[in-house]
């Protein structure tokens, strides 16, 4: 299912499409007001899952939701997995991660996995790609091919 933010508060068509309980997961790369409605619209016991901060506001977030709605945040850096960070991660996870992601590779050629793109632009392109996803106009991925 699909939700266009753009047409109001996605968190009433979250709510219609859930029964009114909410969704049970919410992966965020996209932080400041995006965040604060994922809050208003995760169930009971569900998980927020912040990874990145792509509209520039990083987000506060209110103890008392936590509390009240029994909530898991989980922060998700990338870069920890694969050793971009400050904080090395505990040995051997970078060759996990890039295995875990040959595996999902390897998934997607047998066509077990059926990732949907947008649209694909040649790597000459990434200006008008970049265009497009600085525009909003893009629902879902974009890839740049060689």
């Amino acid at each position: 299912m699909l939700i266009n933010h753009r047409r109001g508060p996605f968190r009433d068509a979250v709510l219609a499409a859930t029964g009114g309980r909410g969704a049970d997961v919410i992966y965020d790369p996209v932080g400041g007001a995006t965040f604060d409605e994922s809050l208003r619209c995760i169930a009971p016991d569900g998980r927020i899952i912040p990874m990145g901060f792509a509209s520039g506001g990083i987000p506060q977030i209110p103890a008392n939701l936590v509390l009240v709605k029994n909530i898991t945040v989980i922060g998700l850096y990338w870069g920890y997995y694969v050793g971009w960070g400050r904080a090395l991660p505990p040995a051997g996870t970078e060759t996990r991660v890039r295995a875990a992601f040959d595996e999902m590779f390897d998934w997607c050629a047998q066509g077990r996995l059926r990732p949907q793109t947008w649209r694909t632009y040649p790597m000459a392109q990434f200006r008008e790609a970049l265009a497009a996803i600085a525009s909003r106009e893009v629902m879902g991925r974009v890839a740049l091919l060689p």
